[in-house]
């Protein structure tokens, strides 16, 4: 993360257009390479400077909220638009990135190394299904389901099918479903107006019809995702930030 900030520091900027209400973006450039957008409101480069020793020793979770959603956000972003000016069209490096990224802090938060599959009883068979964290916190403790995504535009109902099976064989509540996203903004090639690509709705459906999750985080909280806490089924959508105050409740309660 200091090599992807060093490089942006020295890098071009372009503004980009913002369809998104209350949000400006820019991207970096280097000749007709641009970066995927960066939410100016939340892109602090010397704050994360000045913090990423503080991050590596984990005594960053103290600092304000607002201070912190720079921070993380700066320090995810950072690698993604680094990537973009090398080699654009690379998906697969910075999704890599990012579940490195949030894996460590969950890890760090919860004392514990994840495994990326669980066994699935079956009368005939021995199986397995493969997620992208799952975190044992100990014997009649719950358990963290942690999926975790760039963005939710592809197959995130996979998702909420991964919890309802864990769900089915192990009981209800004994996994707890965090979903961790980056961003949902995309620039248009030709036009580069930036908007944010969400289905609340669909959400709904998920959260109803096919499994419960406790939280979904993100870098930058699209509105209309974080209103689905305010109506049924109550999705609960907050900044990664919010995660460090509300960890106990969150691990311990029997509800929200």
């Amino acid at each position: 993360m200091s090599e992807s900030l060093g490089v942006l520091a020295l890098s071009e900027t372009k503004e980009l257009e913002s369809e998104v209400k209350g949000k400006d973006y820019f991207a970096f450039s280097k000749g007709a390479k641009l970066s995927r957008p960066v939410r100016i409101g939340l892109w602090d480069l010397e704050l994360a400077r000045q913090n990423i020793q503080n991050f590596a020793s984990g005594t960053y979770r103290s600092l304000p909220a607002k201070q912190l959603d720079k921070i993380l956000y700066t320090l995810g972003m950072s690698f993604y638009c680094a990537t973009d000016l090398q080699k654009q069209g690379d998906k697969k490096t910075p999704a890599t990135f990012f579940e490195l990224f949030v894996g460590n802090i969950f890890a760090r938060e919860l004392g514990v190394n994840p495994r990326k599959s669980v066994d699935v009883l079956n009368l005939d068979m021995k199986a397995t299904l493969p997620t992208d964290f799952l975190f044992d916190l100990g014997a009649r403790k719950c358990r963290i389901h942690l999926p975790v995504k760039l963005s939710t535009r592809e197959r995130v109902v996979q998702v909420w099918a991964h919890q309802r099976v864990l769900d089915g064989v192990y009981g209800m509540g004994r996994f707890r479903g965090i979903l961790v996203v980056g961003t949902e903004t995309k620039a248009a090639t030709e036009t580069l107006k930036v908007t944010e690509i969400c289905l609340p709705d669909q959400w709904s459906v998920y959260q109803m019809f096919i499994s419960k999750l406790r939280r979904v985080y993100y870098l930058d909280v699209p509105a209309r995702y974080a209103a689905l806490g305010n109506v049924f089924p109550y999705i609960q959508v907050k900044p990664l930030s919010a995660f460090f105050n509300e960890k106990s409740k969150l691990l311990s309660s029997a509800t929200d």
